[in-house]
């Protein structure tokens, strides 16, 4: 990419940053990924996945700070003039941007600082941008255990924060394909608790459009279903309570375990199919078709002709496909 000459200065602090060493992909500590995270810019979003791109495996410690050109962020054809108006205000969301991070299991949280902004190298100079991370920050950046990967080439060419947050989200799920969200988790994660309260459809054609539209040229192409209250006994519409991500490139080899935390009943329904050696290849293709009352009607047609059943797998499975298909009209 062509640097502009006009940020050329005598007196300008060593580029540090090399695009041919960066890595290819961000990795980000899973309890980052899943953070209450406060919507920023898109221009914000690109210097942060920027920096995690330049932490290496092999670091033992974060660095006194990351450099990157102004133009590395800029998509493709962007004016510089404005590109730098977006850095400056960028600059101005990162000093302040402060992120909850939770324990998976809900037992302690605590709200940490993005910047180390008291360092003197913090900051923008003649067209570079110098990020020091809050050094106790460490444990989130240096040597992680678990932790989501996503492509950054992909990343760079967003121009929505719901595309790049949800693309964050869908790459935890990129071995299952699979992702139950509660409408209430997904309003946290995507920074809109206050968005459109009393109509849950307004809200997720809000935060959804634009990723359905940027994430369809990555490998994270998404489908998603509202998944209403089906105990709801009150008049009108049955209310949206989860929504159910599904990715088009991804075939799922294992049940997802969110599909067990949904509800009691979905979670005994998914157990005694197993029991019935139902393979999760099967579960998966067609649970949502059949359904739960669908698949205790059959378990208990199992039951019933238990003694008849020489190949539990075979005959169970065959029985399960063929409703299955009945039921959704695939092939």
């Amino acid at each position: 990419m062509i640097k502009d000459k006009r940020f050329t200065s005598q007196g300008i602090i060593p580029l540090e940053y090399h695009p041919e060493k960066v890595k290819e992909y961000v990795k980000q500590h899973w309890n980052i990924t899943f953070a209450r995270q406060k919507k920023v810019s898109v221009c914000a979003k690109k210097i942060i996945a920027n920096v995690m791109s330049m932490i290496r495996d092999d670091d033992s410690d974060l660095r006194p700070y990351y450099q990157m050109h102004v133009t590395d962020i800029a998509t493709p054809g962007q004016d510089i003039t404005s590109l730098y108006k977006e850095v400056k205000k960028a600059f101005d969301e990162l000093t302040d941007l402060k992120w909850l991070i939770e324990d998976i299991d809900k037992k302690r949280y605590s709200y940490r600082h993005l910047l180390n902004t008291s360092d003197i190298h913090c900051g923008y100079d003649n067209g570079i941008i110098m990020i020091a991370l809050n050094p106790i920050l460490k444990p989130y950046f240096i040597e992680i255990a678990h932790y989501t990967t996503y492509e950054l080439k992909y990343y760079m060419h967003f121009t929505s924060w719901y595309s790049m947050r949800l693309f964050e989200l869908l790459t935890a799920y990129k071995d299952s394909g699979i992702w139950h969200v509660s409408i209430q988790e997904l309003r946290q994660l995507m920074d809109c608790e206050k968005k459109y309260p009393n109509n849950t459809k307004a809200f997720l054609d809000y935060i959804l459009i634009k990723p359905l539209e940027e994430l369809s040229q990555t490998k994270f192409a998404f489908t998603y279903t509202p998944l209403f209250d089906e105990t709801h006994k009150g008049r009108g519409r049955k209310p949206i309570i989860a929504v159910e991500f599904k990715l088009k490139n991804v075939v799922p080899s294992k049940v997802p375990e969110s599909w067990f935390e949904y509800s009691d009943a979905h979670k005994q329904v998914l157990l005694r199919l197993r029991q019935w050696k139902v393979t999760e290849a099967n579960i998966i293709r067609y649970a949502k078709g059949i359904g739960i009352e669908g698949a205790n009607k059959l378990i208990h047609e199992w039951q019933v002709k238990a003694n008849e059943i020489q190949d539990k797998e075979k005959y169970c499975n065959a029985v399960w496909v063929r409703v299955g298909k009945a039921t959704t009209n695939i092939i």
